[in-house]
């Protein structure tokens, strides 16, 4: 148990980095982010409360797609993931200097997507409650025996769809987040994985290989 707290807060302070990484860049918002930027002008509220809302509407429509009750813990997540965000972003970057020059944003934008996807794909692995965009993505996962890394890319696919329609901040930076942190997930989850030592075990013959995951025939994980 002690293990697994220590990797849930550890993957949520590494994600929480990244954001603020990806924030005081200026090379783009994360797709979500976009999507809460661009309702932000029809609606009339504040950028945190549309967030508030959206992520409110993520945690209904991973009820749908899991058939299941609805998972009122991932506001533990995020306020666990809030509070280091804040730590991160007045202890730290408010004290360093913006950077200026493409290179060092280029440099911020790519540490914190790394970061990002680091924190997400060990946090989630801890099987405590998650965020209402990483609680999604595990359920397409589970649902339709998608990869990881292509359960994401829907998932920001899908934001960068909505922040596009909405008139938030699509840029080069977004389009980048949503194709390629699903892969640092993917990868380092797998590695988690052994650490953890998740996976129950049965015997060769029940399972059946499906991109890098091994899955039981006939259970689910």
């Amino acid at each position: 148990m002690g293990k697994r707290i220590a990797v849930y807060l550890i993957g949520l302070a590494l994600n929480a980095l990244g954001i603020a990484f990806i924030i005081h860049s200026s090379v783009g918002a994360g797709s979500w982010d976009a999507v809460a930027i661009g309702a932000q002008h029809y609606v009339g509220f504040t950028i945190g409360i549309c967030s508030v809302i959206i992520q409110v509407l993520v945690v209904f429509t991973t009820k749908i797609i899991e058939r299941k009750r609805l998972q009122y813990g991932a506001i533990i997540a995020i306020t666990i993931r809030s509070m280091f965000l804040d730590a991160w972003t007045y202890l730290v970057f408010n004290h360093l200097k913006s950077p200026t020059s493409w290179e060092m944003q280029w440099m911020y934008f790519l540490l914190g997507t790394l970061s990002v996807g680091v924190g997400i794909g060990m946090y989630i692995e801890a099987h405590f409650p998650k965020s209402p965009i990483d609680g999604l993505m595990l359920a397409i996962h589970h649902r339709f025996h998608w990869s990881i890394n292509f359960s994401r890319i829907v998932c920001e696919g899908a934001g960068v769809l909505l922040g596009f329609i909405l008139g938030g901040p699509v840029g080069l930076g977004t389009i980048i987040i949503a194709l390629g942190v699903g892969k640092v997930i993917q990868y380092v989850n797998s590695k988690v994985k052994r650490i953890l030592n998740t996976e129950e075990w049965v015997s060769p013959k029940d399972y059946r290989q499906t991109d890098h995951f091994l899955r039981p025939v006939g259970r689910k994980i």
